[in-house]
């Protein structure tokens, strides 16, 4: 049976530039992967719709309360043409291979000090 499965994430971009400014390197390494980092300039808004992004991705795939899935395994990264795309590794790739989900659709949007995202995805288990 196919389902489809929704994910939606509101982050706050003051959030990123509190973690930057107590954490610096440590915080942006720890949440976001180099390719991230690079799409989005190290711009905090930008950062915080990826971060929205990647809790969108992780609503979407139900981990247990247990289960702990590293941010770094779910990277929103772009396309050829800029669009935005999710790359999953580690435990976020088996949780998504364990409900039958090959590809999660993401979308993002900025403005005013907020970033939101949503994650889509259909599944066969």
């Amino acid at each position: 049976m196919t389902t489809i499965r929704t994910g939606t994430d509101l982050a706050a971009v003051e959030d990123v530039l509190d973690g930057i400014t107590a954490h610096g390197e440590r915080y942006l390494s720890r949440v976001f992967t180099p390719r991230e980092r690079a799409d989005a300039g190290d711009d905090p808004e930008r950062l915080a719709a990826r971060f929205a992004g990647k809790e969108a991705v992780l609503k979407l795939l139900r981990p247990d309360r247990s289960d702990a899935v590293p941010l770094t395994d779910v990277a929103v990264v772009h396309d050829a043409v800029g669009a935005p795309v999710v790359e999953l590794t580690g435990r976020a790739a088996e949780l998504a291979e364990a409900i039958g989900c090959d590809t999660i659709a993401v979308s993002l949007s900025h403005e005013r000090g907020l970033a939101v995202a949503t994650a889509v995805a259909l599944t066969d288990r």
